[in-house]
């Protein structure tokens, strides 16, 4: 896990998320060196930076907005680390019949290869916006809506928006 999670517990109170080690999450790449049939033999999560950790939660304000807010700056354990927060909510994993359908609501077409029943990929192609890590552990389902509580989004470029296009 990249995050240590400090604070509030339940509803209406604000969870403070800080960033671990080196750590800041996960970004989708590929190499054009892969010649496959299959995503999962291109696509490889690698460690984040700082901007892309920044550049996710930014993006995920148009999928919900004011999910995460900046929170700051600290030192944990002797490394940088980024302070955020979000509301906590109480909820229930969201099933992938729920997520399947919101996310064909909002435009989204699955990345798959034949590789998964329940695709943990999506694209939306007029707005460049592909989200990974999808799945009923990311997403809640709270109060009748959906909750994107910790998916990975990105406007792809290059080769990978080239791959993620010809899966979709």
């Amino acid at each position: 896990m990249e995050h240590a999670v400090f604070g509030g517990r339940t509803a209406g109170t604000r969870a403070f998320k800080a960033t671990k080690g080196a750590k800041f999450g996960f970004w989708p790449s590929v190499s054009s060196e892969v010649v496959s049939t299959r995503l999962d033999e291109y696509l490889v999560m690698r460690p984040a930076t700082p901007a892309q950790y920044f550049s996710r939660f930014s993006l995920l304000d148009s999928l919900y907005l004011d999910l995460n807010r900046l929170e700051g700056f600290a030192q944990l354990d002797g490394h940088f680390s980024i302070i955020t927060s979000q509301s906590w909510y109480v909820a229930r994993n969201a099933t992938w019949p729920e997520i399947g359908r919101w996310l064909r609501e909002l435009g989204f077409r699955p990345v798959r290869d034949d590789v998964y029943d329940d695709p943990t990929r999506w694209y939306h192609a007029e707005q460049n916006l592909a989200l990974f890590d999808v799945g009923e552990s990311n997403v809640l389902y709270c109060d009748g809506q959906l909750v994107p509580i910790d998916i990975i989004p990105m406007r792809p470029q290059g080769f990978l928006r080239e791959t993620i296009e010809r899966f979709c």
